[in-house]
């Protein structure tokens, strides 16, 4: 069964976005991800809806599976948007001080 994840890096594409609100939106979604596992245990079943509309029931192993799956992608994708932010960052405070000397 191939499972399907949207990328979070292809939504960024269909509008203009600084990187600190790609770092925002990165940071949201990993906690909003959360939330809902946390929650997923309080009704009478336990599915988990990712972004693509794919169930998965993370009372079993293969949902488990999908699930620390889907927040290990998360993790990767706010690694690396919170390190091109502080490449962005570091990157302007040389161009200011090139600049201002």
């Amino acid at each position: 069964m191939a499972s399907t994840f949207i990328n979070p890096v292809s939504t960024s594409q269909t509008h203009q976005q600084d990187i600190f609100g790609a770092s925002y939106d990165s940071t949201v979604e990993i906690y909003s991800t959360l939330t809902n596992f946390a929650t997923a245990g309080e009704g009478d079943d336990s599915k988990i809806t990712l972004p693509s509309g794919q169930e998965i029931d993370v009372n079993t192993l293969t949902g488990m599976t999908t699930y620390t799956t889907y927040l290990q992608f998360l993790q990767a994708h706010k690694e690396v948007i919170d390190n091109i932010f502080v490449f962005v960052k570091n990157l302007e405070s040389k161009l200011d001080n090139l600049l201002s000397s």
